[in-house]
Order: structure tokens, then sequence, then C-alpha cells
């Protein structure tokens, strides 16, 4: 390195004939002073003629023919052998002419290849040069339009920075007020003190002790209505809103807006950004840090246009609030969370408003040649799909294929369910039981064997242990004891095709009695309650009902296999359709809730071999 640096530089340029060696071990040698030494070079050419002249196995021998069978050059004693077995055999000039022949083909087709490389180097050199004029043409371009840019926002950031410096001043306007205040009442109490000092020693003054005693609690009411009064400025504080949307910092929103906070009071963490359903009715929680804190909360809904509706607030005592809200309109709306003039810390929250219906569909098809089945929320908030078959499909909420998990073979899942541990429980039509699967997807249970004629229902009361499963072929539900599989007995109540079940809350079972075209509600001790909803092709009846599931609302989410989802409260009460003929569902199964805000349901729809997404 140090001779690149001086005199030597970095090294120098030869030529070389490929046909003459050094030998490998004579290339870098090292010797002491005066020493004899010997480095050995060879001819490659000649290597070749000598080891190409004389017979391998017979060195003394000249070659003088090439036998094609075993491809080698033989003298006359291998030829006889190689003749008396029936080998090929060619002249040895002939054999050298047809290799020579073949290597001076593969030399110039190397040489219209390095033409052709050399060609294609040059195309991309061209290219390159051209991209890099291209892409230094574009970055003075993005350098001017930045230069545009920053100078709007640094407009806009003056504005803002002007609104920050006005709150300063709003707050040291009113601490100046404060120690003015302040400032008064030390005087006027100074002037009493130095009033008191003077009848010392004066017992004919004792009246007027009472009265400068009556002077001094004056100053400490005013003293403790001031700090009533200007407690609350003491927690207000700055905050910047931040306008997320680059293209309203460039138009007419700028960078955000400057409100204040008091951070007494804050937003709930998980309800400061939500997504709700048009028209769905949320919540939003908020609290005082401070117990003891009270304030009147204000809060304001602000559609995307801008207008502004009071929305209902509910004290809770304790410093907690309850906000519900309700937003009629797709888009970005904001909620408006205030204490006088000071935001709670959180607000506004942020609310994105999707539309009703169907919207989204994912196709299975693509992943499984089986039909689907049915449909479930798994542990981790994917959608499992089961088909008809071995496979069990994953897919995130956005409907984009996870993985293909792969059952025992010969299996039929129809109906599955998700327990609160984590564990799968599905019916197995193949071999007429209930399967349990760890959260793995390993299994590890197995009920009803040899007592189930066609499961194609069930849930699970995670409380009880109890597993409830609809044997559809026999008209009744079962049950199982979830922990060791022992059976509990029979519901029977003129079931006809009976399909799937759920439970409310409160633990009372509901029945899809599919051919009798109703639901049945029993009690925790499985005795009838009634039918909660009776046949009919109109909306608020049900025609051959399928799939039914509770949301976290306790409203009862029913499809029909004459295409048909509905929404009813927990006492049966028709709320309304879900779906729409313009949404094309055609044969809905099975049903999961999968997400409570926005209120959304996976429906298995078995003619379209396909998962339908609502909003509802």
């Amino acid at each position: 390195m140090d001779n690149a640096l001086t005199t030597k530089g970095l090294g120098e340029i030869t030529s070389i004939d490929s046909r003459f060696i050094i030998d490998k071990d004579d290339r870098s040698i090292t010797v002491s002073k005066g020493q004899t030494f010997v480095v050995k070079a060879e001819n490659l050419t000649n290597m070749s003629s000598q080891v190409q002249g004389r017979c391998q196995d017979h060195p003394d021998n000249t070659v003088e023919r090439f036998c094609t069978t075993c491809n080698k050059s033989v003298c006359k004693t291998c030829f006889m052998s190689c003749y008396k077995t029936n080998h090929d055999s060619t002249k040895i000039s002939d054999a050298i002419d047809v290799i020579n022949k073949r290597i001076t083909e593969l030399i110039l087709s190397a040489d219209d290849i390095k033409k052709e490389l050399e060609t294609t180097f040059h195309s991309i050199m061209d290219d390159k040069a051209n991209f890099e004029s291209e892409v230094q043409t574009i970055k003075e371009v993005i350098e001017t339009h930045t230069e545009i840019i920053i100078s709007s926002v640094k407009e806009e950031s003056r504005k803002v920075l002007l609104d920050l410096e006005n709150v300063r001043q709003q707050k040291n306007k009113a601490i100046e007020h404060q120690v003015m205040e302040l400032e008064s009442h030390q005087m006027e109490v100074q002037g009493l003190k130095a009033s008191v000092t003077k009848t010392k020693n004066k017992p004919e003054n004792i009246q007027t002790i009472d009265d400068f005693k009556s002077d001094f609690e004056y100053v400490k009411q005013c003293l403790k209505e001031m700090n009533s009064r200007y407690l609350p400025m003491k927690y207000i504080k700055p905050t910047f809103i931040i306008n997320e949307h680059l293209d309203d910092v460039l138009t007419t929103k700028g960078l955000g807006e400057i409100t204040s906070i008091d951070s007494r009071f804050i937003i709930d963490k998980g309800d400061r950004s939500i997504t709700v359903s048009k028209g769905q009715t949320f919540v939003v929680k908020a609290e005082s840090l401070n117990k003891s804190d009270q304030c009147k909360v204000a809060a304001t809904l602000i559609s995307p246009s801008g207008e502004k509706t009071a929305t209902e607030v509910e004290d809770m005592g304790s410093g907690e609030y309850i906000i519900k809200g309700r937003c009629d309109k797709e888009g970005d709306w904001k909620m408006e969370v205030l204490n006088g003039v000071a935001h709670f810390k959180g607000s506004p929250v942020k609310i994105k408003v999707e539309p009703l219906g169907l919207v989204r569909t994912i196709e299975p098809r693509k992943y499984t040649e089986y039909i689907v089945s049915s449909v479930a929320l798994g542990s981790d908030g994917c959608i499992l799909v089961s088909s008809v078959g071995n496979d069990l499909l994953k897919f995130n909420k956005l409907g984009e294929f996870v993985a293909n998990i792969k059952l025992a073979h010969n299996t039929e899942v129809c109906s599955m369910h998700v327990m609160g541990n984590g564990h799968l429980v599905y019916c197995d039509r193949q071999r007429n039981v209930v399967v349990m699967l760890n959260d793995k997807f390993e299994e590890c249970a197995q009920f009803g064997k040899g007592i189930l004629k066609r499961p194609n229902g069930l849930t699970v009361n995670d409380e009880t242990r109890v597993l409830f499963v609809v044997d559809s072929k026999a008209g009744r539900v079962c049950k199982f004891n979830i922990d060791d599989g022992s059976f509990l007995g029979n519901i029977r109540k003129n079931f006809n095709f009976p399909f799937d079940v759920t439970l409310t809350r409160e633990g009372n079972l509901m029945v899809t009695d599919s051919v009798n075209h109703r639901i049945q509600m029993f009690d925790t001790n499985c005795m009838f309650i009634k039918t909660l909803v009776n046949k009919g092709h109109e909306d608020g009846k049900v025609m051959n009902p399928c799939g039914i599931e509770m949301d976290m609302n306790e409203n009862i989410i029913i499809s029909s296999y004459s295409h048909k989802l509905q929404l009813f409260a927990k006492n049966g009460v028709f709320l309304k359709r879900i779906d729409s003929i313009e949404d094309g569902i055609s044969k809905p199964l099975e049903i999961a809730v999968i997400s409570n805000r926005p209120q959304q349901i996976a429906v298995a729809d078995y003619a379209d071999k396909s998962v339908k997404i609502f909003n509802y």
C-alpha cells in the first residue's frame, strides 16, 4: 500500500500466454540471500499431445484408434480387446478432426456470444446514461416543487405559531390578573398587620381587634375564591392537533390547529381513533385522572362537511364518563370532548364511518377444491373458513389469504366454534363426531362417537363446561362434558332437522329449527321458554333458518337458507335486514361476528362457494 502511494502505483498490466504456465507451488516463493532456487514451468500443448499420443494402459505404445464405446484412445493391443467385444472405433486422426471441428465451432460461437454481450453491454450503458439523465431532471423538478411546498408550509407554520402565541398570551394574561389580585391582598394584609401592631398594650382597643379579625377572615375568603376561580387554568395546556393529510396542508386546511387541553381529563386510549358502521351507536369512555375532579363535559360530533351536533354524555360517578354517538353519513368524523373551552386529552376522537351492507367477498375456491361450509373468528383475530373436506383456511379481516391448515384425512367440517381458551371444536360429518383442536390445530379430543347421527352445529358454555351439539338427523341437541367427554343427555322439542345453536349471556340456548321454520329458546336447565321467531317469508320471519349468532350488543343474527340475513333483538323483536338483493347472497349457512367496531359479520355462502363480509 505504501508503494501505491509513492512511486510504484497500484500495479501494472502485462500479457500472458495461456499455453505456458508456472507450477502453482513456484508462483510465490521465499529464499535467503544468495540461495540458488529452481522454478518449474511447462507447456500445456506438449502435455496434451504427450498424453494424447501414448496409450493410458500401455505407455510404450502409441494410440492409433479411438474407441467410441469405451470413449478413449487405444493402441493396437487395446484395440484388439475392443474389436473382440464388437466395440465401435474410428481412426485417431478422424476422432481428433471431429473434436477439433467441434471446438472450432464452439470458439466461433463464443466469439458471436462475446459480440452479443458487448452489444448488450453498450445498450445497458446507454440505458443507464439516459436513466441517470431522467433522474437528474426529475430531481430538479422535485427540488423546485419542494421549495414551493416548503414556502407554503412555512406560511402555514407561521399561522399556527401565531395561534400558539395567542394561547400563551391568554394564559399569561390570566396569570397576571391572578398575580395582581394576590399583590392587592398582600398589601391589604400588610396594612392590617401594621394597624394591629399599633393596638398592642392598649386594652381599650379590644373592640377594634374583633374588627381586624373580621377583616382578616374576609381576605382569607377572597383568597379561597380566587384559588377556586383560577384553579382550572392551572391544568390548561396547549396541544397541537396534527393535520395528517398533506393535500390539506397545501390547500385550505393548513398544518393543523392549536387547541387547549385539560390534562386532568382523558379519553380512553382505545377510543381515540375508532371505526364504526353507518348508523351504529357507539360508546367513547372518558375519565378524570383524579377521581375527585369533576367537570361539566360537553361532547360534539363533527361531520365530514363540518356540521356540529351535540351528543349524549352520561356521568357515571367517580370521575368516569360515557359518551354515546351515532353517525348517519359515511366518511371521516370527529368528536370533540370538552371541559369548558379545554379538550380532554385524546380529543378530538377520530371516527371513520363505513357503509352498511356487503363490504368484501372472500373466495376460498382459489385455495381449496372443496365447498365452503362454516366460518369462525380465530383467537388470533383471523377468519377461519372450513370446507366440506380437510382444508381449514385462514384469512385476515381484509380478506387476504394467510394459511391452509390440513385437517385429518376424510374430514368433512360442517360447523366450528372457538372456545375462550383458543381451542377449536368442529363437527366432522364424515366420522359423525365432534373434534377438538388445541391452539396449534392438533387434535386433542373427540366427542359423541357412536352417539351422534349427523352433527351439524355446536357451541360451548365455557362456564358450565357443557358442549351443545345439534344432531340434525336425530332431531335433537346433545350435551357433553367438554372436559371428560361424557354424554349428559338430549334436548328434544319436536325438532325437524335442527341446524345450529348459540347461547345468550345468561346461558339460554337458541336453536334454529330449520324445517319447522322457527327459532326455539331454552333456559339454563334446558327447559323450553318460547318460540323466539316464527315462520314466514316477510322480514321479521324465517324460512329454513340455518346459522344463528349473538353479537356484543346481545342482538341476534339469523341466516335463512332462502337467501336472507336478519337482525333481531334478544327478545325476538325484528330490527332490520342486513343484506340486500343486490348483494347476491344465495344460500347463507353459518355466521361469525368478527368485529364490534364496526359491527361486522362473516357469512359462509354455500351456493356461491364464498365468504361474504357485511357491516350492519
